[in-house]
């Protein structure tokens, strides 16, 4: 899996639809593995919980930039990197 900090911070001359497309895209790949992973092990349970806590965490964000809400469960770090994707996407237009 990608880094997700990463990866919203390298994105450039983007447009908020497309960052809801790249980012819903992310979600449904990471529900897909958490979903695909057995749980056999320990290994196992914890890359699936990683998978999980993924796509959760890309949920809370596309819920920013979809509805501009966010929920309570966002960390002060999402909420800061998504206050900062927003400034990007407004100064772009």
């Amino acid at each position: 899996m990608r880094d997700l900090d990463a990866l919203l911070n390298s994105l450039v001359n983007i447009d908020r639809d497309s960052l809801v497309a790249i980012l819903s895209s992310e979600a449904e790949a990471a529900e897909r593995l958490a979903n695909s992973i057995r749980t056999r092990t320990s290994t196992q349970r914890l890359k699936r919980q990683q998978a999980v806590e993924r796509a959760a965490r890309i949920n809370r964000i596309l819920l920013f930039f979809q509805h501009d809400e966010t929920e309570p469960y966002m960390s002060d770090a999402d909420l800061a990197l998504c206050k900062s994707l927003e400034r990007k996407l407004i100064i772009r237009g």
